[in-house]
């Protein structure tokens, strides 16, 4: 059970940032020009709220400014498999050099190296081609499949076969997302967005009254690796 909360959670923070690894070299990928690593998403700034549906129930609202390169993603629901039930209450902001994830209920969090930088390292060092967006969902194993439109956006269809999800994807933003997973399945359905719009700083801002932990992924990697040896 735990394994497929894990997935599934994992699976769903994809939409912020997507920073999974295929291993896939996509330096042969369309050359369309020179990759811009300062703008993630096709706009601005915007506002998505989107419904929860399925074995996740609730809301999740989604704001970033600076073509995406600073943004927070609010959730709020509850995951419910078989007997199984979890609130899942999470704020995740990714600006600057950090990326906070934060138990809104429990007042708790943690801070960890901006992901979305580290992928702009990795990228730098290949023949990157095309916009950013579109690298990272290649970067994270994704193909498309498809074109439909959706919120009256045309949308590209991207599919994730090891994660079981399906993305509706336009400007490089998630508007709809359906992951299938262990017999599980949850919706992320945009049903507003505003785009180009003023965003207010608390939004990014961590609460004050939050107890936050640094963590260094890159060390624990590394022990984990050493560890399987």
């Amino acid at each position: 059970m735990r394994k497929i909360f894990y997935l599934i959670f994992a699976a769903l923070l994809f939409s912020i940032y997507s920073c999974g690894d295929s291993g896939k070299d996509f330096t042969d990928e369309q050359p369309t020009g020179k990759t811009d690593f300062t703008k993630r998403y096709g706009i601005k700034s915007a506002i998505v709220e989107y419904t929860i549906t399925g074995s996740q129930s609730g809301t999740k609202t989604l704001y970033f400014d600076n073509w995406g390169m600073r943004q927070a993603e609010y959730t709020n629901s509850v995951l419910e498999i078989g007997n199984f039930s979890k609130s899942i209450n999470i704020l995740n902001i990714v600006k600057d050099d950090a990326n906070y994830i934060i138990d809104l209920e429990r007042k708790t969090g943690t801070k960890t190296k901006n992901p979305v930088k580290k992928l702009v390292a990795e990228l730098q060092n290949q023949k990157s081609f095309g916009e950013f967006g579109e690298q990272i969902l290649l970067k994270a194993g994704a193909m498309k499949i498809g074109q439909e439109e959706f919120l009256d956006k045309d949308c590209e269809i991207y599919e994730i076969k090891n994660t079981g999800t399906k993305m509706w994807i336009w400007k490089w933003i998630p508007l709809k997302t359906i992951t299938k997973l262990g017999g599980v399945e949850i919706n992320s359905v945009a049903k507003k967005i505003e785009v180009n719009v003023n965003v207010p700083e608390e939004k990014f801002t961590p609460p004050d009254n939050v107890t936050i932990t640094e963590v260094d992924l890159d060390d624990i990697e590394n022990q984990l690796r050493q560890q399987s040896k």
